[in-house]
């Protein structure tokens, strides 16, 4: 026998109504500047109906954004996992050409997962100061600085404790410049040709740093 699934679809029109109404002030005000009184009001609820389906604001941004969230670094894990498809290159032999396309694949994908994405991504970098996911890009930075590690080993690379530090700084600097699209409110075709330069700017000075550093410069 089949048991039935009873679903309360009042409950399920409360929730979207609070997250419906939450969006739209944490994108105007941000988290710090958004309460929750008054997203219970813009739901038209109580504070205490509010109560009855999220813990406190932050559990609310939460469940705003991180799915999403959780999706990009899953994406990030992707992207590299697909470079073995290419073949292995070298950072000592391999043409500064192919390594820029390979990294302009990334960089797209990339690029169409925000815009697919935008409020939830726009939340994340312009709109989490005070809330849990304020330093959520530290788990991107680590998870790209041990990848790069990893593919440099790969290449036979001494991997130093300055080289770490010099890692860690530009990887940090690489999701900064990926930020101004959102900090500028590019629209897609426009972030598409910041992306397009950006790369070609940042495969050129990867390669030249990586080959002074092979050839003891």
């Amino acid at each position: 026998m089949n048991d039935k699934v009873l679903v309360d679809t009042q409950s399920l029109n409360t929730e979207a109504k609070i997250l419906f109404a939450a969006k739209r002030e944490f994108l105007d005000k941000g988290f710090s500047g958004t309460s929750v009184r008054t997203i219970a009001e813009k739901a038209g609820l109580t504070t205490g109906a509010l109560y009855n389906k999220f813990k406190d604001k932050d559990s609310i941004f939460a469940a705003l954004i991180g799915n999403v969230f959780n999706e990009f670094l899953s994406l990030l894990k992707q992207t590299h996992t697909d470079s073995s498809d290419d073949g292995f290159y070298s950072i000592k032999t391999t043409d500064i050409s192919f390594i820029t396309e390979v990294s302009r694949r990334r960089f797209i994908r990339m690029l169409d997962f925000f815009y697919d994405n935008y409020d939830e991504m726009r939340l994340v970098i312009c709109n989490s100061k005070g809330s849990s996911y304020e330093n959520a890009f530290d788990e991107v930075i680590e998870l790209m600085e041990a990848e790069t590690i990893r593919w440099l080993k790969k290449d036979g690379i001494n991997v130093s404790r300055r080289t770490e530090f010099f890692i860690h700084v530009t990887v940090s600097s690489h999701f900064e410049n990926m930020k101004e699209i959102f900090y500028h409110n590019l629209e897609k075709s426009e972030a598409l040709d910041y992306v397009l330069d950006f790369n070609a700017y940042h495969c050129g000075g990867w390669k030249q740093y990586w080959m002074e550093q092979i050839n003891g410069k």
